[in-house]
């Protein structure tokens, strides 16, 4: 019985170092065992084990240079990943309603992939919903605009910026939509209009609020989604949108541009985010998830070069 509670303890602290070493690059020098000790509250003996099963596994190879420390000479991560007991990463993005969202969602993917991490994606409206479901812990990580991001971070939400994939990778832009026949397109006389607000949505409703400031507008709370049609059904008279992928004539629409700047067009940037405490989580994305990658392959999805994959 004490054996196997024994191996029972080897094994749980294994799983811990090899999740300490997994963001080491070879060459490095690896954690002392005083220190992996202390951090992991085992026993030097414990910790020794740990060592011995990781380099019996092929995951890594370690050389002791004395007073000078031990270093780490070879490391398979994928190996360290499985002796974790991490086999999938699991991430949260916007419904894929536009080839710049199939993009970024392909990138994502093909690369985590490539680098022989098994990548799943679900898909959910609402930047409120994907966050709940981050801190839930149903997945590892979400993808958010950096304004969105900066919002939760900025009122204490547990949550930190793992990559930002720079302008223009969330959407191309956000406007002001309304009917093509709206004979206040060019002022700003909008007194007594219905305004379009998905309350899930950061960046709408934030982008909403900055545009109208204190004028007399009605705000018609609906879901992102609705907003076309109820601007095609006169249910509202204005709201923002994302110009993405959307034909102005066919629906009778114009639009008219948002003056973004104090937002400094943050709404349009592409962020990964992970909970703070998941540190395991950010150095796995951090290692395998190459921003220039991810980018190449959202260009090659919007110029029909990619299929999208995800």
């Amino acid at each position: 019985m004490m054996d196997h509670q024994l191996m029972q303890k080897v094994g749980i602290i294994t799983q811990k170092v090899a999740m300490a070493f997994f963001p080491l690059k070879e060459g490095e020098r690896i954690p002392t065992i005083d220190e992996l000790s202390h951090r992991l509250k085992a026993s030097h003996g414990t910790i020794q084990a740990a060592f011995q099963l990781l380099k019996e596994d092929r995951a890594v190879e370690l050389n002791s240079r004395g007073h000078l420390g031990t270093f780490l000479t070879y490391i398979d991560r994928l190996k360290l990943l499985e002796i974790a007991g991490f086999k999938t990463m699991v991430g949260v993005m916007p419904l894929p309603y536009s080839k710049k969202y199939e993009g970024l969602a392909t990138g994502i993917y093909t690369t985590l992939e490539r680098h022989g991490l098994h990548a799943a994606l679900a898909f959910m409206r609402g930047s409120n919903n994907r966050l709940k479901g981050l801190e839930e812990k149903r997945y590892d990580f979400a993808v958010l605009s950096q304004l969105t991001a900066q919002y939760y971070i900025d009122r204490g939400e547990n949550i930190r910026i793992v990559e930002n994939f720079g302008k223009f990778t969330y959407v191309g832009r956000h406007v002001l939509l309304l009917r093509e026949d709206d004979p206040v397109r060019e002022s700003d006389r909008f007194e007594g209009y219905r305004i379009g607000v998905d309350s899930s949505s950061v960046d709408q409703k934030t982008l909403t609020k900055e545009f109208f400031g204190e004028k007399d507008v009605e705000y018609i709370p609906l879901v992102y989604s609705q907003i076309v049609p109820f601007l095609r059904m006169k249910k509202i008279d204005a709201a923002v949108w994302n110009l993405d992928d959307i034909d102005l004539a066919a629906n009778h629409l114009a639009y008219r541009a948002l003056d973004n700047r104090r937002l400094n067009i943050v709404d349009t940037e592409a962020v990964v985010v992970c909970l703070s405490e998941n540190g395991f989580v950010y150095q796995i994305l951090k290692t395998m998830l190459d921003r220039r990658e991810v980018l190449d392959c959202q260009k090659g999805v919007l110029s029909d070069e990619i299929m999208p994959k995800y």
